[in-house]
């Protein structure tokens, strides 16, 4: 009985959080940061990213499990086909997991994605990689472009932010696996 207890009160835990990112989520604003066994993160996974105004430049950042770790932090506005973003936690000896789909294209502007993993297939439009002289590690590279392709995405993020985002058909799954 004991694991049960503290299974549900886990759960509830996890569902108040669900429900402060939806309202979040609606209200315009989203800012979001899961954590993950390792060195902690969200997964994001999408058919195919249409992005513009792209900026990527290093950061040092705080996972769930590392207080500074190295990360790629990316400003854009885009278009998401096929959004995926979830969320694996260990629940004692259960594992649950925390699903947001879209059905139609995800819109949103002023995306700021912090991130230790991306692959896809990527195509740039004036990709720009800029290189500069500064004591400061975080200042000495930079990438730009003013359009980029990306299909077949998986992200491992750390923080979203987006100024505004619309996500037609969202449904939030919580599952036991």
């Amino acid at each position: 009985m004991y694991r049960w207890k503290r299974f549900l009160v886990s759960l509830t835990a996890a569902l108040a959080l669900l429900f402060a990112m939806g309202i979040g989520i609606w209200t315009g604003g989203v800012a979001l940061a899961m954590p993950v066994a390792g060195i902690g993160g969200f997964i994001v996974e999408a058919d195919e990213i249409q992005i513009t105004n792209f900026k990527l430049l290093p950061k040092i950042g705080q996972t769930s499990e590392k207080s500074v770790y190295p990360q790629a932090s990316s400003s854009l506005d885009g278009v998401i086909k096929g959004m995926k973003l979830y969320k694996d936690f260990e629940l004692g000896s259960f594992k649950a997991r925390v699903l947001i789909k879209a059905s139609k294209d995800v819109k949103a502007s002023g995306l700021v994605l912090d991130m230790t993993r991306m692959t896809a297939d990527s195509s740039f439009s004036k990709l720009k990689v800029e290189e500069k002289y500064s004591t400061n590690p975080l200042e000495k590279i930079s990438l730009s472009a003013p359009s980029l392709n990306l299909k077949n995405v998986k992200i491992r993020g750390h923080y979203l932010f987006a100024n505004s985002i619309s996500i037609p058909g969202m449904s939030l799954d919580v599952s036991l696996k």
